[in-house]
């Protein structure tokens, strides 16, 4: 029985059973990604963010408390900014280098809902120009 108001956090035991290598710091990243999702803001109904973003969110979270992103994430790797996981993560860590606190602002909004002009407001430069930057500065990169 769950208490109301209460989260759960559900891991496959399937998938942890494939874990090689540092198992505790994999979990410790799958639980910074999934606990950033509680303070996320989804907007509301019939507008919210697209679902790569904010599964992107979440791995940015987890990449700022040095645990990488979820698979094997590449700087610059990914076809749309909003791929979600790694792909978005690294664009969103990107995007915040240049505008500090970007992704808290961005989740700030999304209290509100969803909008591409989110990031023309917090930025100057619309989703897709930065995205071009990005790739156009990144398209070799290796692993993070």
């Amino acid at each position: 029985m769950t208490c109301p108001g209460c989260v759960e956090i559900h891991l496959s035991a399937q998938y942890v059973a494939t874990l090689t290598g540092n198992m505790v710091r994999e979990l410790t990243g799958i639980l910074y990604h999934e606990m950033a999702h509680i303070w996320q803001w989804h907007g509301k109904e019939g507008s919210w963010p697209p679902q790569g973003l904010i599964e992107g969110i979440a791995d940015f979270m987890r990449l700022k408390a040095k645990l990488g992103v979820s698979g094997n994430g590449f700087v610059g790797l990914g076809n749309h900014w909003d791929e979600g996981y790694a792909v978005t993560a690294l664009f969103l860590n990107y995007v915040n280098d240049l505008h500090p606190s970007f992704v808290a602002e961005l989740n700030k909004k999304l209290y509100d809902g969803w909008s591409e002009s989110y990031f023309q407001d917090l930025t100057g430069k619309s989703v897709d120009q930065l995205w071009n930057d990005y790739k156009q500065k990144f398209h070799k990169q290796d692993v993070v």
